[in-house]
């Protein structure tokens, strides 16, 4: 499947003379191995060269369960996209969207949002879904464009030059557990997680046996339990960006005693294994508690995840050639 369109791109005809534009033929279609090259060139303008994209790109161009789309403009490509099949099919998970800041504003990343929608409504997955920051206008007016609703909202804080930061007294200990024990241990206060979603790496799934065996595959789970049920969870794996590892985890917690300790834990399991930067994702009702905190670092940001989510209408799958 592709889909040619036409861009304007501006043109400097001399120092002397105003900037015009002309028409350039723009084709969504499939990536292949041979566009790595100017996929890791988009990726290096993002995010000053921190992006994540240029980690996976192998991956989603070998993974049979991702449709990983891009917009060439005079054989080189200029914006990328990611749709990628969780949960058995039942969703399509939205991801990696890039566009080389040459070619912003020309309405790419339109194109190859609307192209994905319709790969996904060709494949018959029943829901879309993708995370994006409350402070990307331009990710939340495109969700609104592509008919996107907002589900879910959590804060997101990145720390480095960590210090240890003790854990709450009396606390109940945090223990590791096998995906297969969280899942029978989380029925025990189905609450804890809100709306039934994992949130993980700016990614999400439904607390299903099946999503917590696939989250286990590359990230560890912390449980505490009170009076035999969950009081605290969270869920933690090292990351790496082009310059640095990291630690990313999320916080699930009945209250401010529980979110200290699995905090605690979490920045312990980060020096642990050398690492001195925390990604942590916790509910946004912990804000006040984490900002209180003197985690010792020198670099503080933090932003809110907002989950978005569009119920497709379903068709018959086909099965004709792309």
């Amino acid at each position: 499947m592709r889909t040619t369109f036409y861009v304007s791109r501006a043109i400097d005809k001399s120092p002397n003379e105003k900037n015009w534009s002309r028409l350039m033929a723009a084709t969504v279609r499939k990536l292949r191995k041979s566009d790595r090259n100017d996929i890791m060139e988009i990726s290096h303008h993002i995010w000053e060269g921190h992006d994540y994209l240029s980690s996976v790109v192998d991956q989603w161009l070998q993974d049979q369960n991702s449709n990983f789309y891009g917009v060439e403009v005079d054989g080189h490509v200029v914006a990328v996209g990611n749709l990628r099949l969780v949960e058995g099919g039942r969703t399509g998970w939205m991801e990696g969207l890039r566009v080389h800041p040459e070619y912003r504003g020309r309405g790419l990343a339109n194109d190859i949002t609307r192209h994905i929608v319709g790969r996904a409504e060709h494949l018959g997955v029943g829901r879309l879904r993708y995370t994006t920051s409350d402070e990307n206008v331009a990710s939340l007016k495109l969700a609104k464009m592509a008919g996107f609703s907002k589900i879910l909202r959590m804060a997101v804080s990145w720390h480095d030059k960590l210090k240890q930061i003790p854990a709450p007294a009396d606390y109940p200990p945090v223990t590791k557990r096998i995906p297969e024990t969280a899942c029978d241990l989380l029925k025990t206060n189905v609450h804890i997680i809100p709306r039934g979603i994992l949130i993980y790496d700016w990614k999400a799934l439904d607390s299903t046996r099946k999503s917590l065996e696939e989250i286990g595959k590359t990230h560890t789970f912390y449980i505490a339990l009170k009076r035999r049920k969950v009081d605290s969870l969270s869920i933690g794996c090292r990351g790496q960006t082009p310059n640095e590892p990291y630690w990313s985890f999320t916080i699930y917690a009945t209250d401010s005693n529980g979110f200290l300790s699995q905090l605690s834990h979490s920045v312990a399991m980060a020096l642990k294994h050398g690492v001195n930067v925390i990604m942590c994702t916790f509910e946004a009702r912990f804000e006040k508690t984490l900002n209180e905190l003197d985690l010792g670092s020198e670099e503080h940001q933090q932003t809110h995840l907002v989950l978005l989510e569009k119920q497709m209408h379903q068709r018959k799958q086909s099965h004709a050639p792309l």
